[in-house]
């Protein structure tokens, strides 16, 4: 930043000649965009940068420098760019990614990496003692679920000191979330901790990925995203992040130094947790640039939620639940769960699961009719009410929404047209749709015809991934559920690509 020493450097030169002017216009051109983008950074110490004189952003006078003052500079390093740190994390995604798949599938096989782990294992089982597992068994004691939940909290409340409340976010669905689909993935391949006669930690639950590395890879991984994300300088950030990697290992290692842990269990939960990071980080990206919804979040955390619940409950009480629906009349069963859906689409709660239950309770034919019908119910309730009940209260609060003008508009022109289009985006909540198009001048013959044809592609995919469960539930394995998992992916993704394209069609 220049100071009252550099200042004087400036000299002031009036171009009193055409030739003079055309020899200093270039430079000054190519300063003044320097000097201009220097004085658009906000520095994170609180010290303000000194703007270059008046005269030369005013074109009145052309300055020339002696010597550039140091502290101008570009605001990201070309190592560390934005696009660069964009490219390491997807690729730091889809390299974890292989990585677990591969160990998971060597681990299912019993390959070699099997035969490793055990001589690892036993290797630092039979070298274990002294100072260092003292060291290791404080390391693992730090990172424990109560520990990290301290430190957890102790770095939310820094966070929200600093009103960075989507950090905080993105940090509790990293460690939530990610410790929830390290649950799952442990009652999904059900291995056993490694096996010795004078076990340092005596543990009775699975092995396969390690809790503590998972924990670890998330927390610090969150702390270096944060910190790298608060200064400019790559020397900085790269000490961010070579301390958390170092402490991911140490925590891993004192996992498998003291017996818990298997070489395997540790690589794989770094690689899940990875994973999960980058999908959160990125998340909380799209959140502060508003490039992501908090209903896309939400829908995120269902299906995180319901892959985690249909893979910890217990197997009889599946059975339970499938004799009990075989017990009562298909017809009976049927208009329950269509009221119950129905209902819960008119309240405007997160009803989209619905179908996907009915593909598991009923299969996907029964499935199908029943979700048509509730939708179809709820759709016809909505636009009645709308219309003829709650028109008065609801209008007025509509018409200063620039959604439903967008909607007013587009479907005096195209009525069918648009009520199909907006049927098939998930952007806009299901029964929401149904009270705004209530307000317009569609005929209901129109409206219901679109809307089952709108809602038919969405109803098929989700009842089929319900049908698609029920399978993994019977047939087990972790290979099924993989593939479940990577279904519900794929449509999410579709659904907001779909999404992106009805919106842009629209105008929303």
């Amino acid at each position: 930043m220049p100071t009252s020493a550099s200042a004087s450097a400036w000299t002031t030169v009036r171009c009193s000649t055409s030739t003079q002017r055309r020899a200093i216009l270039p430079w000054a051109t190519a300063f003044r965009s320097q000097a201009t983008a220097t004085c658009a950074i906000r520095r994170r110490n609180g010290r303000a940068v000194a703007r270059p004189p008046a005269d030369l952003l005013q074109g009145r006078r052309s300055t020339v420098l002696a010597s550039p003052p140091p502290d101008l500079r570009k605001p990201h390093p070309p190592s560390l760019s934005s696009r660069a740190l964009t490219i390491a994390g997807w690729s730091a995604f889809l390299v974890a990614g292989l990585l677990f798949l591969g160990l998971a599938w060597n681990v299912t096989a019993r390959s070699a990496l099997v035969a490793l782990d055990s001589r690892v294992a036993n290797f630092l089982h039979a070298h274990a003692g002294g100072a260092a597992l003292t060291f290791f068994f404080a390391v693992t004691q730090l990172h424990s679920p109560l520990a990290l939940t301290a430190l957890s909290l102790a770095f939310a409340a820094v966070l929200a000191r600093l009103r960075q409340w989507y950090w905080i976010l993105t940090l509790a669905a990293a460690l939530g979330g990610g410790m929830l689909v390290n649950v799952v993935l442990k009652a999904s391949y059900e291995r056993l901790r490694p096996h010795f006669e004078d076990p340092l930690l005596v543990l009775t639950s699975y092995s396969f990925p390690s809790g503590h590395a998972a924990g670890a890879t998330l927390f610090y991984g969150v702390l270096a995203a944060f910190l790298v994300s608060r200064t400019y300088d790559w020397r900085q950030r790269a000490a961010a992040v070579a301390g958390a990697i170092v402490a991911v290992l140490l925590v891993a290692f004192s996992r498998m130094y003291l017996g818990a842990h298997y070489l395997s269990d540790v690589l794989a939960a770094i690689c899940a947790s990875t994973v999960w990071l980058v999908l959160c980080l990125s998340a909380g990206h799209a959140l502060v640039r508003g490039r992501l919804d908090l209903h896309w979040l939400a829908a995120a955390i269902v299906i995180v939620l319901v892959i985690a619940g249909a893979a910890l409950v217990p197997d009889e009480w599946w059975s339970r639940f499938e004799d009990a629906v075989q017990q009562m009349n298909r017809l009976e069963a049927l208009l329950v769960f269509g009221g119950v859906y129905a209902a819960a689409l008119l309240l405007l709660l997160p009803a989209w699961i619905f179908p996907i239950a009915a593909g598991a309770i009923f299969g996907f034919g029964w499935g199908l009719v029943a979700a048509l019908l509730a939708v179809g119910a709820s759709a016809l309730a909505g636009w009645t009410l709308s219309r003829y009940v709650l028109r008065r209260w609801i209008e007025p609060r509509a018409r200063a929404s620039r959604t439903y003008k967008a909607v007013d508009r587009a479907v005096a022109k195209e009525p069918r047209k648009v009520v199909l289009l907006l049927r098939m985006t998930p952007a806009i909540p299901c029964c929401l749709k149904s009270y705004l198009l209530g307000l317009t001048r569609v005929r209901l013959d129109h409206y219901m015809a679109a809307t089952l044809a709108g809602v038919l592609p969405d109803l098929v995919v989700k009842v089929y991934l319900g049908a698609a469960g029920r399978g993994a539930l019977a047939q087990g394995g972790a290979l099924n559920w993989t593939l479940f998992a990577l279904g519900i992916a794929a449509f999410a993704t579709l659904s907001f690509l779909v999404g992106r394209k009805v919106r842009a069609k629209l105008a929303l």
